[in-house]
Parts: structure tokens; sequence; C-alpha cells
């Protein structure tokens, strides 16, 4: 919107919290070898024991080789998570099994996460608006055949089926197709679809940097940058994981092999090129602005001790700080008439060409947004486009509350020489077509959309809150 990258970093570093550190692995006696995929289902099962309001465990399903990949979300009232207004922010971590880092270091924030609720004003602020859902480790096959002190083979990469799990996943260049996924990957997929998210990490070793889209693009060779639509986005979250851990912004501190990456963040094809990556896949596919982070450079280190206590407290406070970008930008609900949810409609922001799309079945919305003045529009087969104008997001305000009621076109027709019948069957099929709304002419306003700003406050008052009958939060 016209500022420069470095007032958009500042905008969304401004709000960093001065975290106390606390490592919830000091009195593992584990620390001196690393979690083994029993130890991580045992330790997983103890904490949704001891904090049965705050975690929920589960199993995105099993491998080829009967390891299940677990998960856990985490929020106030967990087992209610779906019922409640709140973020999602996924956390991924052992895509590739020989990179271990992402495993202990997840394990410690889901551990750090329920130890400090309601002990921590800024954590138990998060749980009480956020929701986290957690995989530390997505490919526990590979795991088991890598080899500790291991630092650059592809030993343990790959799953029992010999598949890259980051180069499996539909490519938005090729319209989505492929003919054949690996098991984990389908089961990835249908655990995206099933538990939307507005941000996402998955963790990697190998390097010391934030990775954030394109990953490819087809025209472009690799080692050139290719923008993505919220390129501006993706550089600022991407900032604020860099500049908030204790040296990857520092290019002394990067890996030796040649490649440095100033501020610590780079851009995913002008690093090198990667087709069919989870990363590029989530931004395209479901909406959830997903990030790549390696954490170090030796992909198994042989000192576990070590290594878990580094990437603890090299990392916990961008972990936190990105969490809490969830919560920035415009966020919503996009309604009927009769103050019913419309799952489906897609919000539009006129000066970026990437729609997100409703998921949730109380039509609720979230969508990240750098600083500036935008104008946002919600739209959905069989219903007149909205458009709020002027939504200024700022450092004063940056989650700005932006609602809408959208009229059935079946309930409320207008004649054809009304100005908002031309043209609009004809952008419903463009958006069937191309994923992306038309943009609304100047000047062509219309009685049905003055209807509707006239009676949005009217109605959005006495809409019912999803909240009231749901039980207390936890103690």
């Amino acid at each position: 919107m016209g500022l420069s990258s470095t007032c958009m970093v500042f905008f969304l570093l401004r709000a960093a919290t001065s975290l106390e550190f606390y490592d919830p692995g000091d009195d593992d006696s584990n620390l001196n070898t690393y979690f083994t995929n029993d130890y991580i289902s045992a330790k997983l099962e103890q904490l949704q024991q001891k904090y049965p309001k705050l975690l929920l465990l589960g199993s995105i399903g099993d491998t080829p080789n009967h390891n299940k990949i677990l998960y856990v979300t985490i929020t106030e009232n967990a087992k209610f998570w779906q019922m409640y207004n709140r973020p999602s922010v996924k956390y991924f971590a052992n895509m590739h099994g020989n990179e271990i880092r992402g495993r202990g270091l997840l394990m410690k924030f889901i551990e750090y996460l329920l130890v400090k609720y309601k002990e921590d004003d800024d954590v138990t602020e998060l749980l009480k608006t956020t929701i986290f859902h957690i995989a530390p480790t997505i490919n526990p096959d590979g795991f088991d055949q890598a080899r500790r002190g291991d630092c650059d083979s592809t030993q343990g990469r790959y799953t029992s089926d010999k598949r890259d799990l980051n180069r499996d996943f539909p490519d938005h260049w090729q319209s989505g197709t492929k003919l054949k996924f690996a098991t984990e990957t389908k089961l990835l997929m249908k655990f995206a679809e099933e538990h939307p998210s507005v941000l996402s990490i998955s963790f990697h070793d190998g390097s010391l940097v934030v990775n954030y889209p394109w990953d490819a693009d087809p025209i472009l060779r690799s080692g050139q940058y290719a923008k993505s639509p919220d390129d501006d986005l993706f550089r600022n979250i991407s900032a604020v994981y860099a500049r908030n851990h204790r040296n990857m912004w520092d290019v002394r501190q990067q890996c030796t092999n040649g490649k440095t990456f100033p501020g610590g963040i780079t851009n995913g094809n002008q690093w090198y090129k990667v087709f069919n990556g989870m990363q590029d896949w989530n931004y395209v596919y479901m909406d959830s602005f997903e990030i790549t982070v390696e954490l170090g450079c030796c992909k198994f280190p042989y000192d576990a001790k070590k290594t878990y206590t580094d990437v603890w407290s090299d990392n916990f406070k961008s972990l936190f700080e990105f969490s809490r970008l969830a919560r920035r930008g415009i966020h919503g609900r996009v309604t009927d008439f009769r103050g019913t949810g419309l799952e489906g409609a897609r919000i539009s922001v006129e000066s970026v060409d990437k729609d997100v799309k409703v998921r949730h079945m109380m039509g609720w919305y979230w969508r990240p947004l750098v600083m500036g003045n935008y104008n946002i529009t919600a739209s959905k087969d069989g219903y007149y486009n909205l458009t709020r104008r002027n939504i200024v997001i700022s450092e004063e305000e940056p989650y700005v509350n932006v609602d809408f009621t959208l009229i059935s076109k079946t309930q409320f027709p207008v004649n054809k020489k009304d100005p908002i019948k031309s043209g609009s069957s004809t952008e419903i099929k463009k958006e069937k077509k191309t994923g992306k709304l038309p943009r609304k002419k100047n000047g062509n306003s219309s009685s049905v959309e003055a209807a509707i700003e006239k009676n949005q406050s009217t109605k959005s008052a006495m809409l019912p809150n999803p909240n009231e009958t749901l039980p207390e939060a936890a103690s």
C-alpha cells in the first residue's frame, strides 16, 4: 500500500513482548537422548491427562510402517475448539525424517504453553484468543531410519515408501494435478482441510533461514525472485520470526555453505526452486500463510542435550511472536440477512490478487494484512457482492473487525436494468473459472448495496452470540 518494507516490518515487530525464559525440559532425563516416536506418544498422552481443558490429542493417521502421526490442539477449552471465534496457527516438524530439531522444539513449545498458562499473562492471552494445531513429527517412519550424527546425507529423509514429502503436494502451476500421493501426503492434506489455519510453519534443518513463497515459478529460473501476491506480508512475517531469533538475522552466524541471507529470510525460488512443496500448496489451496523455517546447519547433530537446549533458547520467542501475528489484519463474519454464516464465501482485497475462503461454518474469517488502507469485498455464488471501503490497518489498530451481510439474489431479485444485475452472472462464472474475484467498477453503486449498508449495523446487533452457550474457560 505504498509503505516501505522497513516500515511494514516495524509495524509487526513493535508489539514484541519481554517473555520470561523457561525451559520445560530442564528436569527431563530424556534430554540426554533424542525424543523417540514412542516417547513423543507417551509424553503427549501424559500432557493430555494433566491438562485436559487445554490440550486435545489426536492422530492425523497411520503411516505405512504403522506409526501414528500425532497432533495436539491447544487453546482454552480445547475440546470445543471448533466453536470458538479464534484464528488457528499450525506448526509441523520433521517432514524430512532426518531433520530433527523441530521435533524437540515443538515438544518444548507445547509444554511451555501448558505450564505458563495462568502464570504468564501473554501466554494466557494467547490461549484465550488463538488455536494451535501442532504435530512434532509428520514423518515418523523416516525418523526411525535416520542416523544420529549424520549432518548431510539423505538417510531417513524420505518416507518408508521412498517419497520426499516436500515434493509430493499438488502444484498450483500444473492445476493441482498429480496421479499418486504418499500416504502421509494424503493424510496431511485431509488434516489441513479439516483444521484450517491462518498461519503455519514447517520446520526443517540444513540451513538457518526463514523461507517464504513462491518456492517455485515455472517461468523464472532457480535463483530469481518469485513474488507471490502477498509478498509484502510474507516478507513481514518472515522478518518477525528471524528478528526474534537469537542469531538467525545475523549473517555472521549463518551456515558456512557459501550462501548468506540478509536479515535471515529468503524467497524460496530465489534460493532454489521447489515444485510440489507443502508451503506453496497451503498458501494456494488452503489460504494458510505458510513459511518454512530452517533451524540449523547440521540435520541430525550427535549431542542431543545441547541441540534441544539451543534450539529452544534460539527459537522460543520467535515462535511466540509469530503466533501473535494471526491476530493482525482483518477478521469478521459473513452472513446472510437471517444471520446464518456463509461458509464458502470469499474475501477479496482490492490491491492483492489472492482471495481467501470463509472456512468456518459460522461464517468467521481471518485475513492477515500489513498496514494500509484497503477495499474489502465479500462474495458468494447466489448473493450480491458487498464491498467495505477504506478499511485502515495501522499501528494503533492492527486487527480490524469487518463484518458482511450478503443479500440473496433469489430472495431479493432485481430487474434487468438495475446496475447490480448487469454483469453479476458473468462475475460469478469468472470466479468459478479463475478463482479470482472481479474488481468493482467505480461509480457502479446500486439500491441493493445501499440497503445492505443501511441495515448492516441493525442486523449485526440482532445476530446470536455463538459464544454465549459455551463452557466456562479453563481455570
